[in-house]
């Protein structure tokens, strides 16, 4: 009876897991494409998310693991798929001869391993990078957010959703599998997501109020000078 409630509770999880996934790039999608500027968005935080997911979910993928534990993957990929293009193409790198050729190597690598061209033991050797990988790239998200200045491109919606569905995949994937490499993980990537979200809070409410008050302080004194 315990197992079944267990089980059950897993599949819902599962489930409400992939349908919040389902929009969890959109909102910073929409905001780019209105604002048509990618400021405090680095590249290389998303190709790190991109590798990581591509890893995750071949590695699943291979070792034929339920798909309600891993769908999320693709469907995000999907999603930063899009915003990748966006960002390239407000940041005018779209056209350059080195991101043809990387996304042809990307895809080739990845149905190689989809087809069972490569081997599925590189995936095992390659899973435990995609924590330091998942690390680095939220890392990054970090130092965009301080280093603009604003987080204005960050998207909390987002961010509340990543912490939300990784905080219930340590669950589901323990009950499914029980697999420690992905466990790990998705326990280090929740940590990581709610750095990212508290720092976007701090700058979207914090800062700009402090910036708010100092713009009336300078105001307030230029008024005096007047009268003087």
């Amino acid at each position: 009876m315990v197992e079944q409630i267990v089980e059950y509770l897993a599949n819902s999880l599962s489930t409400l897991t992939i349908l919040s996934c389902l929009f969890l790039k959109v909102p910073q999608i929409i905001y780019i494409r209105q604002k048509q500027s990618a400021e405090s968005i680095y590249i290389q935080a998303m190709l790190m998310e991109i590798i990581g997911f591509s890893i995750v979910t071949l590695y699943n993928f291979t070792n034929g693991y339920s798909i309600m534990t891993y769908l999320e993957y693709p469907i995000i990929l999907l999603q930063v798929y899009v915003l990748l293009y966006y960002v390239l193409k407000y940041q005018r790198l779209l056209y350059r001869p080195i991101v043809a050729f990387a996304i042809i190597m990307y895809f080739a690598s990845v149905m190689g391993f989809a087809l069972g061209f490569f081997s599925r033991n590189l995936l095992s050797y390659m899973v435990p990078f995609c924590t330091p990988l998942s690390g680095f790239a939220k890392v990054t998200y970090i130092y965009g957010i301080i280093k603009a200045g604003n987080a204005d491109a960050v998207s909390l919606t987002t961010w509340i959703i990543s912490v939300s569905t990784n905080m219930s995949r340590l669950f589901t994937v323990y009950v499914d599998s029980a697999d420690v490499k992905l466990m790990i993980n998705f326990l280090v990537s929740t940590l990581l997501s709610t750095a990212v979200l508290v720092t976007a809070l701090i700058y979207q409410y914090k800062y700009p109020a402090v910036q708010k008050r100092q713009n009336r302080r300078k105001s307030s004194c230029k008024n005096h000078e007047h009268a003087d």
